[in-house]
């Protein structure tokens, strides 16, 4: 054997060695640090040995709740429990009120909500729809109608029993302002159904108003054709051009609920309106009499709550019957309502492509609510 090979040799062994001498000392490194982990949970124990569990802090271990069904179907009964999807967040502590775009709803712990049905939160009354929102204002909840306040807050005393429903056909007009001023003065709201000739017309600051003042916005077509006489697409393009119209001045939205020239309406009809349509129960026939004597006598001569009025505002005379019309009905105690609020209060829920006919005690003993069931 050379000497070189014997210096090879000599290395290779030095390493080795080396190699065992470092794994020697790491076993007992990791000895020593199990013994002295061992040694602070044991001394741990007995630290703690005796005294009371301290409470984990908020969000640590979030409650668990028990998911459950709504007690009803229709909402009517105790909320459901139900599990948020993982993707939702809760930015708010929970159990507590929670907010997003669509509105108020309440976690009941970090993985949970109430949903469909009424909820009692600090002694308060609450209803949730069914995706969870908070209902606010008339609610329709199984064939009934319930009031809540603007925090949500069940009032059982609130009364829909004197509730009416002025709507306006053909407008906005030269007489609208004056109309809106009226209806401001006496707290009053009505329905307007426009047509997008007069909205090109008079639209901006009309409807403008409307929109702030708590009114509900209709769409009446855009120049009142028989719409039976019209192709399916002919149809669709009367709303639709009033649509865009009333959506320049009203945040980019259009009507939200639609009644066809004339009255003159079919199943097909109603599936390219999408949207809830409205008949009458008292048609004033102001355009006719252009008399606001007729019209107050029209309306004063066998005036029910529930009743949806029929009106124009395009015509001078039926602004000035209603000068008399609106003091009048509010001193016998009546609250002038849109349709969509008188709809609600009544318990009924609005469908898209249906018609509705009136909610007086009349409309309900005569099964005249609407033409769903046609």
């Amino acid at each position: 054997m050379n000497r070189e090979t014997l210096k090879d040799k000599r290395r290779r062994l030095r390493r080795e060695k080396a190699v065992h001498s470092c794994a020697k000392i790491a076993v007992c490194v990791a000895a020593a640090l199990g013994l002295i982990a061992a040694g602070w949970n044991l001394s741990s124990i007995v630290r703690n040995s005796g005294e009371e569990k301290e409470e984990p802090k908020n969000g640590e271990n979030p409650v668990v709740v028990e998911v459950q069904a709504a007690e009803m179907e229709d909402g009517s009964g105790t909320a459901g429990i139900s599990q948020l999807a993982e993707t939702t967040d809760v930015p708010y502590e929970a159990p507590g009120w929670q907010y997003d775009n669509n509105g108020w709803w309440y976690a009941v712990t970090e993985a949970t909500y109430y949903q469909n049905g009424f909820a009692q939160i600090d002694d308060k009354t609450y209803h949730f729809d069914a995706n969870g929102y908070m209902s606010t204002g008339w609610t329709p909840i199984g064939g009934k109608g319930y009031y809540f306040d603007e925090k949500g807050v069940y009032d059982p005393e609130k009364n829909a029993s004197r509730m009416l429903a002025l709507t306006f056909d053909d407008g906005p007009g030269a007489h609208t302002g004056e109309l809106l001023d009226l209806l401001k003065q006496y707290g009053a709201k009505a329905t307007f159904f426009l047509q997008g000739v007069n909205i090109e017309q008079y639209g901006g600051d009309a409807i403008v108003r409307m929109a702030a003042e708590g009114h509900l916005i209709g769409n009446h077509s855009y120049d009142h054709p028989n719409m039976l006489k019209l192709s399916a697409e002919d149809a669709a393009v009367q709303f639709q051009k009033t649509d865009e119209l009333i959506a320049q001045y009203n945040n980019g939205i259009g009507a939200a609920v639609v009644r066809f020239p004339f009255g003159n309406r079919n199943s097909e009809l109603e599936a390219i309106a999408a949207r809830p349509c409205f008949m009458w129960d008292v048609d004033t026939l102001d355009w006719d009499s252009k008399n606001a004597q007729k019209v107050i006598q029209a309306v004063m001569s066998d005036v029910s709550a529930g009743q949806i009025i029929l009106m124009h505002d395009t015509y001078k005379s039926t602004v000035e019957a209603c000068q008399t019309l609106v003091p009048e009905l509010v001193a016998q105690g009546y609250e002038l309502v849109t349709l969509d609020t008188l709809a609600a209060a009544n318990g009924v829920e609005l469908q898209n492509g249906v018609t509705y006919f009136g909610f007086s005690p009349a409309d309900f003993e005569a099964d005249n609510i609407s033409d769903e069931d046609e």
